[in-house]
């Protein structure tokens, strides 16, 4: 407290740290933005692919080329159904982290997305496989492999990136940020989950019904 000029006195404000704890990943944390940030430029990278793919095929008689079949789409739609499962465990890890729920039981979690991931990427390379063509066969072939091989980039840096954090909850020390880290990384999961919904329609629907 402190006495002013008056002779009154008037109490200092009390910073309620409890009150505050919750902001650390909030609209108003950097952290928040610098993560959006880093999806919106990886999201104009897909959207600069998807150009180029549907840019290359108006520009051509066929598409795919004459003598290339289409992807096969029974391995592309498992690798989406891969994808868009492990969101689940992956949501569950998150909301467990926000709790700062038991560590252990938080790595768990995260080896099951571990697993999903791995399992996509297993997928991915069988779908390179499912393409028909080879990268430096034709403009067509250049598009799609260009495009899978960067969403595969994603799903591997997801993958590692949850091991990593899986790991230290697992081992330890565990700090009062790596639940945030957590969090992140779901948000981060979720998009590269997500993008293969989009990424999958031009590449194994479009060609089939347009």
């Amino acid at each position: 407290m402190a006495i002013n000029p008056e002779g009154a006195i008037k109490a200092r404000p009390v910073l309620d740290a409890p009150a505050h704890a919750g902001e650390g990943f909030s609209h108003h944390a950097p952290i928040w933005w610098g993560n959006r940030l880093v999806m919106l430029i990886e999201a104009a990278g897909f959207a600069i692919l998807v150009l180029t793919y549907f840019y290359i095929w108006r520009s051509s008689d066929n598409w795919p080329p004459t003598g290339v079949l289409v992807p096969d789409i029974g391995i592309g739609m498992l690798n989406l159904a891969i994808l868009v499962v492990s969101i689940l465990p992956m949501w569950h890890a998150a909301r467990l982290a926000l709790r700062n729920h038991r560590p252990r039981v938080l790595g768990y979690w995260l080896l099951v997305c571990v697993l999903f991931g791995l399992a996509a990427a297993i997928v991915r390379l069988m779908e390179f496989k499912g393409v028909h063509t080879r990268w430096n066969s034709n403009p067509y072939g250049a598009i799609v492999w260009s495009i899978l091989a960067v969403h595969f980039a994603h799903i591997l840096a997801a993958t590692l990136e949850t091991l990593t954090l899986g790991i230290l909850m697992l081992r330890g020390p565990v700090e009062e940020k790596h639940y945030g880290d957590i969090t992140i990384n779901a948000v981060y999961w979720y998009f590269v989950a997500l993008s293969w919904v989009g990424l999958w329609t031009v590449l194994y629907l479009a060609p089939r019904v347009i």
